[in-house]
């Protein structure tokens, strides 16, 4: 459909029809002429936004709408006396995401082979394990240097021992039959 920039100004609320069948009412958050992309506030259904309410944004791309409707010019949607951010939920948010990035940076051992990676992977699947340097600790006790080996196994009780070497068998014999076939 061809549009005008002036049919998408900032506050319009419109009935919008989709080339790919969407069917749904919004109102313009903002709109980048050179990208030819809407920022979209969609309207629940009955028309009314409950101010502080979560809102679900859309962005598409102003050849996708096959046809649309002017309804109305609406009141600002950025004003900010009329959004709503809960700030301590972001910053959980983020806190949570920067503790789940460490915790999984923790796991990527550095200067080691991608087979050492594989073995810790392996081994984290039922025991909890972490890198000092290049070997790797299993329930704080256990050492597993390099080459790896189940001869490579040190410390730890000997149930514990034992444990660490089956598993270190048993990838060791799983990543030759992968590399074989």
């Amino acid at each position: 459909m061809e549009t005008q920039s002036e049919d998408f100004s900032i506050g319009c609320v419109l009935s919008i029809k989709t080339t790919l069948g969407d069917e749904f009412q919004a109102q313009i958050i903002s709109y980048d002429r050179h990208s030819n992309l809407l920022i979209l506030h969609i309207l629940p259904k009955n028309l009314t936004v409950v101010s502080g309410a979560k809102r679900n944004i859309r962005l598409l791309k102003a050849n996708y709408i096959k046809e649309f409707t002017f309804l109305g010019q609406g009141e600002d949607p950025l004003d900010a006396k009329r959004c709503f951010l809960d700030l301590n939920t972001l910053q959980a948010r983020e806190e949570s995401a920067i503790r789940q990035a460490e915790t999984e940076a923790e796991r990527i051992g550095v200067g080691v082979t991608p087979e050492a990676q594989s073995l810790f992977d392996a081994l984290s699947k039922t025991l909890p394990v972490r890198w000092d340097r290049t070997t790797i600790v299993v329930m704080n006790e256990v050492r597993v240097s390099s080459p790896y080996l189940p001869e490579s196994v040190s410390g730890g009780t000997p149930a514990a021992n034992e444990r660490v070497r089956k598993v270190l068998e048993f990838e060791k014999k799983r990543l030759q039959s992968r590399n074989v076939g």
